[in-house]
């Protein structure tokens, strides 16, 4: 009995301690989430109700659905009024945003202690634990809060301002001098960088911690697999620095902001163990170095880097900063497939002439019929032209010698030889007296 009363006492001291942990901030002066109409702040001014943005709405049924999905009443109705009067006192909060981060974190941890302390969560059945009803509430928290915790002062909005300038003024930074082994010539390395400037952009737009977070394990995971499609090894030595790109390269809004915010406001297990640490952390140094980048960081000259900085000079485009240069990329991307099709035409017309002569080799080793039949044909025209142009050939050569006479008559020596009539007789016909039809016809009778 004496250790149950000891156990109730250590629960009341934790309950009033968490209680003042969130009524250490002045009154409400401002409107809540659950403000009535008529109910009023310690200095008599009335508070207006506020209307949930679609976020806020949709967070509250999630909480809500996973409460009564997973716990008990009793601790449903608990969970229910602190988590109402913690975001009603962080509506009435008017202190710096390292006070506000204290005042939420002790809220965590008084909460996480009494649902940890229940009995419930021992329980056999029990399907969630502490840290699971925890991140549902950071998250509540963090979605319906965002206006009051986000980019509390206006210093940090001009200090997000001022980055912004900073890497604008060093857009001429290129992969080259970040010394990365990024193969910008492969299209599929540069997709997923493409793909991780987005994640990097699009977690300015989320609101809680949990899907801040998210955006920048996707991005990482998005850079390594840059790293893998170059070939270069996936460590962190060479993750860095391919960060830093990605941050020159995207220029994401409020980036400082968002870190600072996740810092302040999610739960220490999200930022403190696990992959989203790992990444968060390297975040936090890839924004140091951006802010802190000088000569000697990318080892040039002061002045080199100054004249850059400035826009006086522009950076010159050796090899290793031309593979950053996409237009070029793609205009080498475009060479390289000419070539190979150059390379492929000549081929076929290798291969054409081969496949030509193959057939020409299958024919004539294994002719068919009509091939047999159309080749001796052609042998047969090509026989009788030759006999042919033989037979008038020596017909022309026997014309041309020796002296014709007039039938029978012999000429005498050195008297004038009679011409003949021009004939279109041939000369063997002159001599025989016959037409060309009739001595062709006999010819063809006597062989």
């Amino acid at each position: 009995m004496a250790a149950k009363r000891e156990r109730l006492k250590k629960a009341a001291r934790r309950e009033q301690k968490g209680s003042k942990q969130i009524d250490n901030l002045p009154s409400p002066s401002g409107s809540g989430p659950t403000a009535s109409p008529t109910s009023t702040s310690p200095s008599a001014t009335p508070i207006r109700r506020r209307e949930l943005s679609p976020e806020s709405r949709a967070a509250r049924e999630a909480l809500t659905d996973f409460l009564v999905s997973n716990l008990p009443t009793s601790i449903v109705q608990e969970v229910t009024r602190q988590v109402k009067h913690a975001v009603n006192k962080i509506f009435e909060l008017r202190v710096a945003p390292e006070d506000l981060s204290v005042s939420v974190q002790g809220f965590y941890q008084y909460m996480f202690d009494k649902l940890n302390n229940s009995p419930f969560f021992d329980h056999e059945k029990c399907q969630v634990k502490p840290q699971d009803v925890m991140e549902e509430i950071e998250k509540y928290i963090c979605t319906c809060c965002y206006p009051q915790l986000f980019c509390a002062s206006s210093d940090e909005e001009v200090a997000d301002e001022s980055l912004q300038d900073r890497i604008r003024s060093l857009h001429w930074v290129t992969a080259g001098f970040l010394e990365t082994r990024l193969d910008f010539k492969k299209q599929p390395v540069r997709d997923r960088l493409d793909e991780a400037i987005g994640e990097i952009i699009e977690l300015n737009g989320r609101r809680s911690t949990e899907e801040k977070l998210n955006c920048l394990v996707r991005c990482s995971h998005f850079i390594f697999s840059a790293l893998s499609e170059s070939g270069a090894p996936t460590s962190a030595d060479e993750f860095l620095p391919v960060l830093i790109f990605i941050l020159l390269r995207g220029n994401p809004p409020l980036i400082q902001s968002n870190v600072k915010f996740i810092s302040r406001f999610a739960l220490p297990s999200r930022v403190m163990s696990g992959e989203s640490a790992y990444f968060f952390t390297n975040l936090s140094c890839a924004l140091q170095f951006v802010q802190d980048m000088n000569h000697n960081s990318l080892k040039m000259e002061r002045s080199e880097f100054e004249a850059y900085t400035s826009g006086q000079l522009a950076p010159p485009l050796n090899a290793a900063n031309c593979a950053c240069n996409q237009a070029i990329n793609m205009i080498e991307s475009a060479l390289d497939r000419v070539n190979k099709i150059d390379q492929l035409e000549r081929r076929v017309t290798v291969e054409e002439a081969e496949l030509v002569s193959e057939f020409s080799r299958i024919a004539t080793s294994f002719p068919s019929e009509e091939y047999k039949r159309l080749h001796q044909t052609i042998r047969e025209e090509e026989k009788l032209t030759m006999d042919a142009m033989s037979r008038f050939s020596r017909q022309s050569s026997d014309s041309g010698h020796g002296t014709l006479t007039v039938a029978g008559t012999a000429s005498a020596p050195g008297s004038p030889q009679p011409q003949l009539e021009p004939s279109s007789q041939s000369p063997l016909a002159a001599v025989s007296g016959q037409t060309p039809k009739k001595v062709e016809k006999e010819e063809n009778e006597g062989e």
